[in-house]
């Protein structure tokens, strides 16, 4: 016990420390790699401030046989399922983790104001999860004046994000020539939409394109980014300090259809590419899960996977089949293992089968 609480006391200073360096960068005079380097350490902040309370509450943030500690996403899954954290939150923080991908591992251009509403987001949920986790405050640990400061804090969402696609549009009207910088700034904002959705994608480049491609041909941005509409900010206060929060559940001009629902009134059916949508194979799934394929198999059809549209589809390209997964369903796959699943058992259930397929490809 003593070692544990050492170690989520170690956790927090951890999470502490990154969630100042952060704010220290966001407030830097240089802009050199200051709005990679405040969401890549935010992002750090929240990783270790997940995993403190995850390991507070159940002792581990490691699973059964694994090397490493839980994954981001994986922090977002347990603390929501330990109600640590609410579901607004979870989409805050996917928002966050899909901008932290991007600017990792590729390219965007975030603008001021939108990295504002991330930072300042950012420290009044820190405070929250202290408070509701540890019931402790960031004010006791750091000084009140460590905060993001901005001469133009913005309070409506909707007003910041039609400045932007405005200005997505002015780069889009220019000419091929500005494609590129067109693409970079709808990033953020993409990444807005993706993360958002219940299954927490991030930006797969293909939807960005498709997304360009058809607001080129004239389709309304509130049909091709949805969810963006759901999005609103919640502030309190005035000045510094202010609180922040992005929540869902905005007043909808339109909403996304799910697939077999009847279009009618304010529903939009929108078209996506299901190739990005069901990008797992069942090695794939397998190998993330670590499990062999003829197991991950026989869990599959334990949990009826195949059965819901949402989680699997059979695509066709010309001559090729494709037995596609959604994250839904290793989502799902993944559930029923941290809930005690006996993988043997389910095994033991549906092995016969797989004798039955290898004597007829003999015969």
């Amino acid at each position: 016990m003593p070692r544990l609480k050492a170690e989520v006391r170690e956790l927090k200073i951890r999470a502490t420390n990154s969630l100042v360096l952060a704010i220290e960068l966001f407030n830097r005079p240089s802009e050199h790699g200051r709005c990679e380097g405040v969401l890549i350490i935010l992002h750090h902040a929240f990783e270790m401030l997940l995993k403190a309370g995850i390991k507070h509450a159940t002792g581990t943030i490691h699973e059964a046989g694994a090397r490493y500690t839980y994954r981001f996403d994986k922090c977002l899954a347990v603390a929501f399922e330990n109600k640590q954290i609410t579901k607004d939150e979870r989409a805050s923080l996917s928002i966050l983790d899909a901008y932290r991908d991007t600017s990792a591992h590729y390219y965007q251009e975030v603008s001021e104001d939108l990295l504002y509403v991330q930072t300042q987001a950012g420290v009044t949920l820190f405070d929250d999860l202290l408070q509701r986790v540890f019931s402790e405050r960031l004010a006791d640990l750091i000084p009140e004046r460590v905060l993001p400061v901005s001469t133009r804090p913005p309070k409506n969402l909707k007003v910041l994000l039609d400045s932007e696609l405005s200005q997505v549009d002015a780069l889009l009207t220019a000419g091929s020539r500005k494609g590129h910088q067109a693409a970079a700034k709808l990033r953020p904002i993409v990444a807005l939409a993706t993360a958002s959705r219940e299954d927490s994608q991030r930006v797969a480049e293909a939807e960005l394109q498709r997304v360009i491609a058809e607001r080129r041909r004239g389709e309304e941005w509130s049909v091709l980014l949805p969810e963006v509409a759901s999005l609103r900010l919640d502030t309190e206060g005035e000045g510094t300090p202010i609180c922040l929060r992005i929540a869902k559940n905005a007043d909808l001009a339109v909403r996304v259809a799910k697939d077999g629902e009847a279009v009618d009134g304010v529903l939009v059916k929108q078209e996506v590419n299901i190739w990005d949508k069901f990008n797992l194979s069942r090695d794939d799934i397998a190998a993330k899960l670590k499990l062999s394929g003829p197991k991950t198999t026989a869990l599959i059809l334990e949990l009826k996977i195949q059965d819901d549209v949402e989680s699997y589809r059979t695509l066709r390209r010309k001559s090729q089949v494709h037995k596609g997964y959604s994250q839904k369903a290793l989502n799902s796959l993944r559930d029923a293992i941290n809930a005690g699943i006996n993988i043997n058992d389910v095994w033991a259930r549906y092995c016969h089968e797989f004798r039955k397929n290898k004597a007829k490809k003999r015969s």
